[in-house]
């Protein structure tokens, strides 16, 4: 059989460019350097495309692992609905200590806003969105805007402030003592992103809950009922701590679900995330 069709061009063909370079940080034992790297989904044919607003999507992995591959199949499903999607790359705590991992995501935000033509960006709307540890970057993202000192590296003349943040199940209130092994996320975990026996205040520079501010932007959280890694009670204290600001939120409990469990990444739930993002890039 042969036969000619008629095709409608109802969408972009996206592209995936991975390993770009966005900064250059101390290695080992502050004797080398590494490169730290994202992972970009866009549009294949950008020229005379349209700026698209753009997600920083930050994996989790317990502040000791990060993967920007592991969740891009997932987030394609962002960039078919009209996204710049970039997985971003940041130290874990085997190689540096708080705020290391902070500076580097907010070294992706810079970048990408510093190269936003490059990659058919709209700078007005970066937004952040994180799982579990990424979670956490992707709220502290959200709650420190343009606060001094956290812009380490190039293009600081451009700001790292995101105009929205999904926090997924990500630790926002770190705790302040030791906590039973058997609840929640493990405390040497935090202890290594923070160093032994680290102070209350400490554990509050690096916890968005208690940094948040009029200048904060909408969230949208994400929580399951049945996560026994990030208590859920995390993310409600991150939705109290908004609404007492007078901040944009939503709060969107999963029910039955663990921590990073697939219920929370099914399409009913990845569309609220799409529809939420849409609204704050008003397309």
């Amino acid at each position: 059989m042969i036969e000619t069709v008629k095709i409608e061009h109802r969408r972009d063909v996206l592209s995936l460019v991975p390993g770009v370079v966005f900064a250059t940080v101390p290695g080992w034992f502050n004797a080398t350097w590494d490169q730290l790297k994202m992972d970009i989904i866009m549009p294949k044919n950008r020229e005379g495309h349209r700026p698209l607003p753009c997600l920083v999507w930050v994996c989790g992995g317990g502040f000791m692992d990060v993967d920007t591959a592991v969740w891009l199949p997932e987030m394609v499903r962002i960039a078919d609905a009209g996204f710049v999607v970039a997985s971003v790359e940041y130290r874990v705590s085997s190689q540096a200590q708080f705020p290391a991992q902070l500076e580097d995501v907010k070294a992706a935000v810079r970048f990408l806003r510093a190269n936003a033509d490059r990659y058919c960006i709209d700078p007005e709307h970066i937004f952040a969105m994180g799982e579990s540890a990424g979670g956490t970057m992707a709220s502290l993202l959200g709650v420190t805007g343009d606060a001094p000192g956290l812009d380490v590296g190039e293009h600081t003349d451009v700001s790292s402030a995101v105009q929205g943040v999904v926090d997924v199940y990500g630790l926002v209130k770190l705790p302040t003592e030791p906590i039973p092994p058997s609840t929640g996320l493990p405390y040497w975990l935090v202890e290594a992103l923070l160093g032994p026996g680290y102070t209350k205040e400490r554990a509050e520079s690096a916890s968005a809950a208690c940094l948040v501010s009029g200048k904060t932007p909408p969230f949208l959280i994400l929580q399951g009922t049945a996560d026994i890694v990030v208590d859920p009670v995390q993310s409600r204290q991150m939705y109290d701590a908004l609404t007492s600001h007078g901040i944009p939120a939503e709060f969107v409990y999963i029910e039955g679900a663990g921590h990073g469990d697939d219920l929370i990444y099914q399409d009913a739930v990845m569309e609220r995330v799409i529809s939420f993002l849409k609204g704050l890039a008003e397309v």
